[in-house]
C-alpha cells in the first residue's frame, strides 16, 4: 500500500458526470502556509498602516503646537522690538514759567515776560535760541509778528538760528516788547525754544488780553 495520502474531491457541475480531483497533502500544506503568511503579512501591513496614520496625527498635532509657539514668540518679539524702538518721552531740560503778556499804557503794543528755568539737577548749562510769535489766525490771511525777524510757515519759525541766543545755568528772566498798530489785533503769543542743532525743545503759548 502506498504511503502517499490522496484527497479525493468530488466536483459536481450541473448534471454532468461526476469528476474527481486528486490533491496531494504537500500541496495542501503549502497552500495553508501561504494563506498563513498572506494573512500575517496583511495583518502586519494593516498594523503598520494604522500606526503610520496615528503617527501622522501626532506629528500634525505637534506641528500645530510648534506653529502656535512660534507665532506667540514672534508676537512677543515684535512687541518688544516696538517698545525698544519707540522713543520714550523725555521731559525737556528747560521750562518756560510765568509767561505773561502786559499792555503798556499810552503805548501801542504789549510786553512779554517769562522766566527760563534749567531743570537739570546738576545745573549743567542749557543753551539755544528763542523766538516769540504773536498770532491772529482768524482773518484771512492770518496776521503774525515775530521777534526777531525771520521767515515763518503757518506761524512757525523757519530760521531758529536767527533767534535770541540764551545760556542758563539756573534761571533767566526774559522781557521783550512787541509794537503793533491799532489795526493789528493779536490773539495769542507763542514762545519757541530751539537747541543749538535747530531742533525744537519746547513751545508755550498764552492768550493776549484785550487792551
Amino acid at each position: 500500500m502506498k504511503s502517499d495520502f490522496w484527497l479525493f474531491i468530488i466536483m459536481v457541475r450541473s448534471f454532468d458526470m461526476v469528476r474527481t480531483l486528486r490533491v496531494e497533502k504537500r500541496t495542501l500544506i503549502i497552500l495553508a502556509l501561504g494563506g498563513i503568511v498572506f494573512a500575517g503579512g496583511l495583518a502586519f501591513f494593516g498594523y503598520e498602516y494604522f500606526s503610520l496614520l496615528q503617527g501622522r496625527g501626532h506629528l500634525t498635532e505637534e506641528m500645530n503646537r510648534l506653529k502656535n509657539q512660534i507665532f506667540t514668540l514672534d508676537k512677543k518679539y515684535k512687541k518688544g522690538s516696538t517698545e525698544a524702538i519707540s522713543p520714550k518721552l523725555i521731559s525737556p531740560p528747560i521750562a518756560i514759567e510765568e509767561l505773561k503778556v502786559i499792555h503798556r499804557e499810552n503805548r501801542e503794543g504789549f510786553s512779554v515776560r517769562f522766566r527760563l528755568v534749567n531743570r537739570n539737577l546738576r545745573e549743567i548749562p542749557v543753551s539755544g535760541t528763542l523766538v516769540m510769535v504773536a498770532k491772529n489766525e482768524t482773518p484771512r490771511p492770518p496776521i503774525y509778528r515775530v521777534i526777531p525777524e525771520m521767515s515763518l510757515d503757518s506761524g512757525v519759525p523757519q530760521q531758529p538760528e536767527k533767534g535770541i541766543r540764551f545760556e542758563i545755568r539756573r534761571q533767566k528772566f526774559v522781557e521783550a516788547f512787541l509794537d503793533s498798530s491799532s489795526e493789528e489785533i493779536f490773539k495769542t503769543l507763542t514762545v519757541y525754544l530751539y537747541s543749538p542743532e535747530r531742533k525744537i525743545i519746547l513751545q508755550k503759548s498764552v492768550e493776549i488780553p484785550e487792551n
